[in-house]
């Protein structure tokens, strides 16, 4: 078994395109995806936005959210067609997550090395650019998320961690194009990971 992280662009039809375009200021992780069918998938996506209340205004009616504070909800997608997911699905590999990115998806997966091959030869034959993030047993990398590591390292670079700070929490945040609240939220998450991993080593 080993825990392999790819990147791929967003699939143009898939659903999770179109929930990146309607609500683009929010940070949207998909964290169950489930094969309905041979052609169809059902999520469980978690939201985090400034109004969480105005974004679920504009979801497609295959969307059932729950709200869970003011700036998170719950979006349970019934169903809809990523041809990149079914592709990742058939080839064997389980993903335990999906992050939607600016420019893309990072996917979490779970997988023999044999599903890994055919993952591989399937993406290259279906024509789904991709990039190896990660590949090693479970487990043994950072918990930290595609996301984590992106606001953290950008962060650093900023001069956020600087003293004095050389950019506020607030200028960061619009970098990202989230809520402060949002991003302070991320980035003391991702230091506890750091902190948790370097302590236990």
């Amino acid at each position: 078994m080993i825990e392999v992280q790819i990147k791929t662009t967003l699939p143009p039809y898939c659903l999770m395109s179109a929930l990146r375009k309607v609500l683009e200021s929010a940070v949207i992780k998909i964290e169950n995806i489930s094969r309905l069918n041979g052609k169809a998938i059902t999520s469980i996506v978690d939201l985090k936005a400034k109004e969480v209340k105005k974004a679920m205004e504009e979801l497609p009616p295959v969307c059932e959210a729950y709200i869970v504070s003011s700036s998170e909800a719950k979006v349970f997608v019934r169903e809809h067609t990523c041809v990149t997911a079914l592709k990742i699905l058939e080839s064997g590999c389980l993903i335990t997550s999906a992050d939607i990115v600016e420019n893309g998806v990072i996917w979490n997966l779970i997988c023999s090395e044999d599903s890994f091959v055919k993952l591989v030869r399937t993406l290259e034959n279906e024509g789904i650019d991709f990039d190896l993030l990660y590949k090693g047993k479970p487990g043994t990398r950072s918990a930290v998320t595609y996301r984590e590591e992106e606001i953290l390292r950008i962060a650093l670079e900023k001069g956020y961690f600087d003293y004095p700070k050389k950019i506020k929490l607030e200028e960061l945040s619009e970098i990202f194009g989230i809520a402060p609240s949002t991003l302070s939220e991320i980035l003391r998450r991702g230091q506890k990971k750091i902190l948790e991993r370097y302590f236990r080593d």
